[in-house]
């Protein structure tokens, strides 16, 4: 299974093309102040027609020529949730529809450049406090990991960061990573919860139009991957990316108490010890996060102590004993198979 979130892409069009868009919607651009309201009153008018698709930006190359950028979630496009690499033809041609509806034609399709793509993974956890303790352990994991800075969600008129509990962010300036609760974003945006949104945390990874235009060079440190969307709507691709970017910070392994993961420990086959040394290096994490370990271990034994961990299958960041409202055990919710 590969699923797709949203997409986004280049279009490049005529301005009478755009003059077309503007007559269609009844939109006068000359009648708004800012260029930025004519844009945001064209993508109200198409979402009432599309729900799936908007236009989120216009911008001119000159000599007549503009760009349109494009969005397309690509689940609401297709009303489902679970979307394989078959679904691909499906995608196109719904695409290619709503572009002959706009233009009369869909060669535009033919020349688009992906400039941003999400892939997501969707749990279903029914129990609150089983969500409450997911985000509550990720406050425990890693601050950086291959550039992306770990930064909660959100920010108020002051520009400044505000905790929203149910949702966190790894990012920079090429890939994002977020982990929320779907439901609570639709409240928070006073939307409607589809059926398949019910009780769901989503794993998200955004690859945005840097890491794109890195992944198509050919001088050796990109992948000459063209930025298109059959290139990217591929099953091994996804699952490579997921298990690539989100596990380093998500981990292996379930989570424990401390007193059933030293029970575990205990019958392992590892030398009393070993055994010792991960007892500590658990409750280090535990108190101080995943980070701190490495302060009196060297790269090699830190990376070690978490692979011994995960041939046993604990994670490396515990359930906090003195919490009564979570529970002993719970399985990980991430979990995809690498593409190897």
């Amino acid at each position: 299974m590969i699923v797709i979130h949203t997409v986004e892409m280049l279009l490049d069009v005529d301005y009478e093309e755009v003059l077309l868009l503007f007559k269609r919607y009844k939109i006068k651009a000359e009648v708004y102040e800012k260029f930025g309201a004519v844009v945001k009153k064209l993508t109200q008018n198409v979402k009432h027609e599309h729900p799936a698709f908007a236009f989120t930006w216009l911008s001119s190359k000159g000599k007549g020529l503009w760009n349109i950028h494009l969005k397309i979630d690509i689940v609401r496009l297709l009303r489902k949730s679970d979307i394989t690499e078959k679904d691909y033809p499906i995608v196109e041609a719904q695409i290619r529809k709503f572009l002959i509806a706009q233009f009369g034609h869909s060669s535009h399709f033919d020349q688009h450049r992906l400039t941003r793509i999400d892939y997501k993974l969707d749990v279903v956890i029914p129990n609150k406090n089983h969500q409450k303790l997911i985000f509550h352990l990720f406050e425990k994991y890693t601050k950086k990991f291959r550039f992306k800075e770990m930064i909660k969600y959100g920010k108020n008129d002051k520009g400044e960061a505000i905790k929203y509990e149910t949702s966190q962010y790894h990012k920079n300036n090429s890939v994002e990573f977020i982990i929320y609760s779907k439901e609570d974003e639709r409240l928070a945006k006073n939307e409607i919860i589809e059926p398949y949104e019910k009780d769901v945390i989503r794993y998200e990874l955004r690859l945005k139009n840097r890491h794109l235009n890195a992944m198509k060079r050919t001088d050796g440190k990109g992948k000459g991957r063209p930025k298109k969307l059959i290139e990217y709507f591929k099953e091994d691709l996804y699952r490579e990316y997921m298990c690539e970017h989100i596990t380093p910070i998500a981990r292996k392994g379930d989570y424990y108490k401390i007193t059933k993961a030293e029970q575990i420990l205990e019958s392992s086959h590892f030398t009393r010890k070993k055994k010792e040394k991960l007892r500590s290096f658990l409750i280090e994490i535990s108190k101080n996060g995943i980070d701190s370990p490495k302060e009196n271990l060297s790269a090699p034994t830190y990376r070690q102590y978490l692979k011994d961990l995960e041939s046993i299958g604990i994670n490396p960041v515990l359930v906090p004993k003195n919490r009564t409202d979570f529970p002993t055990f719970m399985k990980n919710p991430f979990h995809i198979n690498s593409s190897n």
